[in-house]
């Protein structure tokens, strides 16, 4: 037999060796699930049908016979919180901190445990010193982070930015988008106090920190339109056309109010149509329309509206009428696409926004959402009250 055959001969060890391991380990699993008390399976039950307060007796039960178990204190005040029994919560994980031996990374875990209670609680001066005491382990990036949550709700703009800057410089996270709001936050504190040039300052930031976000740049226009800087302010939207033009019909009623004062309005006309070429935008189309009537006539305005219907592929927004007219638009005449536009004109005033995290409608188009509380989940187009359903 030559040598190199003879690796043959070790197939049958190996697999004798594969069988012994396999049946080692089976009969390793089998011992190790037997030593699993019935009370855990009960109490796992529970929780995945949802369960919970049935859940927490067979757990209190099971810490009776296993007092020193940490994971089960925590399991157990984790239940009492999600159920709202906050003062049971924070009893379970104030006597974990009570215990005198627990690693490092257990206490973190009980700190920023109670800090969470007292947060839920309401109390959040308790919460605040709480979250404060966790130190730099795996349970860090989570204190920061409801740190930051914890001076939102309270409105704390200058602190909710130096904690979301601690968040990213800890994680790595890109929080750009929510510093930015907090910067504009600050921008409208500033507002209110008459201080346009704070104002300024802190837009300016929030520019900086993101240049693609639409907030800063129609706030700052808005100052400038304030102050009746009225070029500034057209030159600050109109950056809003290479980052997201959809947001220009937020403020198209500005647009034309600066430019109609400096006497060129014309030009505003010639950049809106210019963007419903490309983007057919239908609240866009409606200024645009207005503007056509009164510089040009009738008869530019439905050629535009005409050239609109053209182009775009959603009839949703139009009501009935578009439908009975796109089928033949050739055929449609002046006077059919001037009721279209009157039509449109009702939609605007009737118009909802809604939010596309948690549906809530509002008649003004939010940055935050007021029920889910949510940073940009309101897209800058509405909706026709009619055609929701």
């Amino acid at each position: 037999m030559n040598f190199e055959n003879w690796w043959l001969l070790s197939f049958p060890l190996f697999f004798l060796l594969g069988w012994l391991a396999a049946k080692i380990d089976v009969k390793q699993l089998v011992t190790e699930s037997k030593r699993i008390p019935s009370t855990y399976i009960e109490g796992l039950n529970f929780l995945l049908n949802e369960e919970k307060d049935k859940a927490i007796e067979v757990l209190i039960q099971l810490s009776r016979s296993e007092p020193e178990s940490v994971e089960l204190q925590f399991a157990i005040g984790s239940l009492f919180r999600d159920k709202g029994d906050m003062q049971r919560a924070l009893a379970v994980h104030q006597g974990l901190l009570d215990r005198p031996v627990l690693t490092n990374s257990q206490r973190n875990r009980a700190v920023l445990a109670v800090g969470r209670d007292f947060m839920k609680s309401g109390l959040y001066d308790r919460a605040e010193e709480f979250l404060r005491r966790v130190s730099g382990d795996e349970h860090l990036p989570e204190a920061i982070k409801l740190l930051t949550d914890l001076y939102v709700i309270q409105n704390d703009w200058a602190r909710a930015i130096d904690t979301a800057y601690k968040l990213r410089a800890t994680t790595g996270v890109k929080n750009n988008a929510q510093i930015a709001h907090f910067m504009i936050e600050l921008a409208a504190i500033c507002r209110t106090e008459r201080d346009d040039e704070g104002a300024i300052k802190w837009l300016s930031k929030a520019i900086s920190e993101d240049s693609l976000s639409p907030r800063p740049l129609i706030d700052l226009g808005n100052v400038f339109k304030g102050q009746g800087r009225y070029q500034e302010a057209i030159n600050v939207w109109w950056k809003l056309e290479k980052c997201c033009p959809k947001y220009i019909a937020l403020i198209s009623d500005e647009l034309m109010d600066c430019h109609q004062n400096l006497g060129i309005k014309n030009q505003c006309l010639a950049k809106i149509k210019d963007i419903i070429e490309v983007d057919p935008i239908h609240e866009l189309l409606l200024s645009a329309f207005e503007m056509s009537t009164e510089l040009q006539g009738m008869e530019a305005a439905n050629d535009l509206a005409q050239d609109f219907l053209r182009k775009t592929s959603d009839v949703t927004w139009a009501i009935p009428v578009l439908n009975s007219i796109k089928a033949n638009l050739e055929e449609t005449s002046r006077q059919e696409v001037y009721l279209l536009i009157r039509v449109l004109e009702t939609y605007r005033q009737d118009k909802q926004y809604q939010c596309e995290s948690c549906g809530f409608q509002a008649n003004t188009h939010y940055w935050r959402c007021p029920a889910c509380r949510l940073w940009d989940t309101y897209p800058p187009t509405a909706i026709q009250i009619g055609a929701l359903g």
